[in-house]
C-alpha cells in the first residue's frame, strides 16, 4: 500500500482520541456532485450506527468537495473528509488507501459516490462476520440499478430500465477456504464477482495483505482487491441485495471505456495476477490451470475462440433474441406477457 500522505480536516485529532467504530465506511469520489449526497445519506440512514465515513476527495473539480467537507463539519467526529496533497488526483486505488489508513473500524466497508446502501447493508454484514470470526469477507450480490434516472421512460419502456440482481453463484452462509472463490472468479473469465460496494473485510488483515495497488487507477482495482483476499483468507456469500450499483454514462467504468476498457486492462490485471502468484508461492493445479485457461484468451487468441464457440453460439443467440424481443414488444404486450410469467420487477420504491 502507498505510504502518500493526505490532508485532513482540524478535527482529526478529536477523531483518532474517540472509541474505534466497529464499522469503516469509504467513500473515494472524482467530482460527482449529483449523487454524492444520496450515497452519504444512505450511510446516515443505516440501522447499525456504530460506524464512521470517511470521504476521500480524488481531486474533484466540481461541488462534490464543498458537499463532503459541509458533511464533515455538520457530523464531526461520525463524517471524516479527506483529500490528496495539493488537491491531487491520485486514481482510485491510491484513494482507497487513503481511506484505509484513516480507518479505525474493526470492518472496512467501500460505497462509491454513486451508488446506494440499503438501511440494513452494515448491521448484516457486520453479524455474519461477527458470528464467523475465522472468515475475513462477507460479500453479497449487487443490483445494477437503472430505473432510478427516470421514472416515466422505466413505466413506458421497462426493458430498457429494468433493474438486474447479479448472482455471485455461491452456497450462501458457507465459509469457502482459499483459492476457490479465487479460482471462480478466473474459471467464469471475471463472472460473478461482486461490486466493491458489496462486501465488508477484516481491516487488520486488509491492511496485512498491503491493501489496493497504487499502479491500477482505475479499472480492475476492485479485482486486484478481491483476489488478494480470495487467495489468502476464507469468505462467505449472502444472497441477500443490500447495494444499488447506479447506472449511468459518467461513471467511472464508463468514463474509463466501458467494455473495451475492460477489454483492454484485463490483460494487465492478469500479468499482475501471475506475478502475484508467483512471488507468493501459490502451487494449487486447479489454480494454474484457471488461470492459464483464461491467459490462453490473450497469448492465443484464435485458438481461444475456436475452444469457445459453443459458448459464443449461446452468447450471439442470446443478445440477438434479447435485440429481437426489445424491438418487437410494445409496452403494452410486455406488461401483459410479464404478468402472465409472474415475473417481477425489483422494486425499488423504498430506496431513499
Amino acid at each position: 500500500m502507498s505510504s502518500t500522505s493526505e490532508t485532513t480536516n482540524p478535527q482529526m485529532d478529536a477523531v483518532q482520541a474517540a472509541p474505534a467504530p466497529m464499522v469503516s465506511g469509504i467513500i473515494i469520489f472524482l467530482n460527482g456532485e449529483t449523487y454524492i449526497e444520496e450515497a452519504i445519506q444512505s450511510v446516515l440512514a443505516q440501522t447499525l450506527t456504530d460506524w464512521e465515513l470517511i470521504l476521500v476527495d480524488d481531486g474533484s473539480t466540481d461541488g462534490a468537495t464543498a458537499i463532503a467537507r459541509k458533511y464533515a463539519e455538520d457530523y464531526p467526529g461520525k463524517i471524516i473528509y479527506t483529500e490528496h496533497p495539493g488537491h491531487q488526483n491520485c486514481g482510485m486505488s491510491a484513494s482507497r488507501n487513503a481511506g484505509l489508513r484513516l480507518a479505525r473500524g474493526k470492518y472496512i466497508s467501500f460505497l462509491d459516490a454513486d451508488d446506494i446502501w440499503l438501511p440494513e447493508r452494515l448491521s448484516h454484514h457486520v453479524e455474519i462476520l461477527e458470528a464467523h470470526p475465522d472468515v475475513v469477507m462477507s460479500m453479497g450480490p449487487t443490483l445494477l440499478w437503472s430505473s432510478w434516472s427516470n421514472p416515466k421512460e422505466a413505466a413506458r419502456r421497462p426493458w430498457m430500465a429494468a433493474d438486474i440482481p447479479t448472482e455471485l453463484g455461491l452456497p450462501v452462509m458457507t465459509p469457502f477456504e482459499p483459492p476457490i472463490v479465487a479460482i471462480g472468479f478466473l474459471e467464469k473469465h471475471g463472472g460473478n464477482v461482486p461490486g466493491i460496494c458489496s462486501l465488508m473485510v477484516r481491516r487488520e488483515e486488509l491492511l496485512a495483505l498491503g491493501g489496493f495497488e497504487d499502479s491500477f487507477r482505475t479499472l480492475y482495482e476492485d479485482q486486484v482487491f478481491f483476489f488478494k483476499i480470495g487467495l489468502n483468507c476464507r469468505i462467505i456469500a449472502t444472497d441477500r441485495i443490500l447495494d444499488y450499483y447506479r447506472q449511468h454514462p459518467g461513471s467511472a467504468c464508463h468514463q474509463a471505456g466501458g467494455m473495451s476498457g475492460d477489454a483492454k486492462m484485463r490483460p494487465v490485471f492478469l500479468e499482475w495476477l501471475q506475478d502475484y502468484l508467483i512471488d507468493n508461492g501459490f502451487k494449487s493445479r486447479r489454480l494454474w490451470k484457471a488461470f492459464r485457461g483464461e491467459m490462453l484468451r490473450f497469448d492465443r487468441p484464435g485458438l481461444w475462440r475456436m475452444q469457445n464457440i459453443p459458448s459464443d453460439i449461446v452468447d450471439q443467440f442470446n443478445v440477438r433474441t434479447r435485440r429481437a424481443v426489445i424491438f418487437l414488444l410494445t409496452p403494452r404486450f410486455y406488461t401483459w406477457l410479464r404478468r402472465k410469467l409472474r415475473l417481477s420487477v425489483v422494486d425499488v420504491t423504498n430506496v431513499r
